[in-house]
């Protein structure tokens, strides 16, 4: 279709142009849908900070038309991820065809700051396939299977290589995109691999499944509740006790794995770590106004005080 070119025409004149700065915004294409879902209609678009090795950010963000109702789960009218907008659409219009919906502009953004758009082979790191809907654009990486023979973090024992799980990963081309990135064993928000010991105690991963498939990144707990998407968090993140997903935006109860620190620490010798699993657990309860998070905490208290 016309406006399928007109996103490839758009997409490699910015590349040649050096891309985008980081927090740059704009509305429309070749990053937003124009008239959709009437005439007129203007989608907004920004780019975070953060960028891949191929050049486009990792970080960016969709805003509703400004005359548009801000989604019922949340306060305000931005996406940061497809995940989030599929859901907006399927809630509010069930019957449209959210794939010609992506198709018809770029969710990549190419960032000015990385190197990777210098000199850019655009051909050799993109390609269209023209489907029923039009011309798309797509990262050869989505091609690629996300859970390769070996953990591209160098992990010998993880679990991509060990263990069969009944839903197939989720399609990630943000995070697992990057050469060293492992969605098994590397945090999502920093990047760096998680440790096992103490029956996996820092880290949580994201158990939710959605249409069939598995998200699976993993965060630490710090990191997480550094970020302010772990523990009690109010405004419009508004949790409670909860752990909310980075990639997929879906959000974990944490009380369960507060109460799984407890039984690990019946098997450690170690006043000094089982002083630091504990505050853990102290960590993202507190605040919580859950009878069950609450009841927990003290527990945990009273036995960090006997310690």
């Amino acid at each position: 279709t016309s406006i399928g070119i007109n996103i490839v025409r758009d997409f490699q004149l910015n590349f040649c142009q050096g891309g985008v700065s980081e927090y740059d915004s704009g509305e429309g294409l070749p990053y937003a849908p124009v008239d959709w879902p009437n005439a007129g209609d203007k989608w907004g678009w920004r780019a975070g900070k953060r960028f891949t090795s191929s050049g486009t950010f990792s970080d960016r963000y969709l805003y509703l038309p400004k005359h548009f109702k801000a989604p019922k789960a949340g306060k305000k009218n931005s996406f940061r991820s497809k995940i989030s907008v599929k859901k907006y659409l399927q809630s509010e219009y069930p019957d449209m065809d959210i794939n010609q919906f992506f198709a018809s502009f770029s969710w990549m953004i190419p960032s000015k700051q990385s190197p990777s758009t210098k000199d850019i082979d655009f051909d050799s790191d993109m390609k269209e396939r023209t489907t029923s809907l039009g011309t798309e654009l797509h990262s050869l990486l989505s091609d690629s299977p996300i859970r390769a023979t070996t953990c591209k973090a160098g992990n010998r024992i993880c679990s991509s290589l060990t263990t069969e799980n009944p839903f197939p990963a989720m399609l990630c081309d943000i995070y697992c995109s990057e050469p060293d990135f492992c969605r098994d064993y590397c945090c999502i928000l920093c990047c760096k691999t998680i440790s096992s010991d103490y029956d996996k105690y820092s880290y949580i991963r994201c158990e939710a499944t959605i249409d069939g498939y598995i998200c699976g990144h993993v965060s630490h707990l710090d990191c997480a509740v550094r970020a302010y998407i772990a523990g009690t968090v109010g405004g419009s993140i508004n949790l409670d006790a909860q752990y909310l997903c980075r990639y997929c935006n879906s959000r974990m109860d944490l009380v369960p794995h507060a109460l799984k620190l407890l039984n690990t620490c019946t098997s450690i010798a170690s006043r000094a770590d089982i002083e630091k699993i504990l505050n853990v657990g102290i960590c993202i309860l507190r605040g919580s106004q859950k009878r069950s998070g609450k009841e927990l905490l003290h527990r945990i208290e009273s036995i960090k005080a006997k310690v």
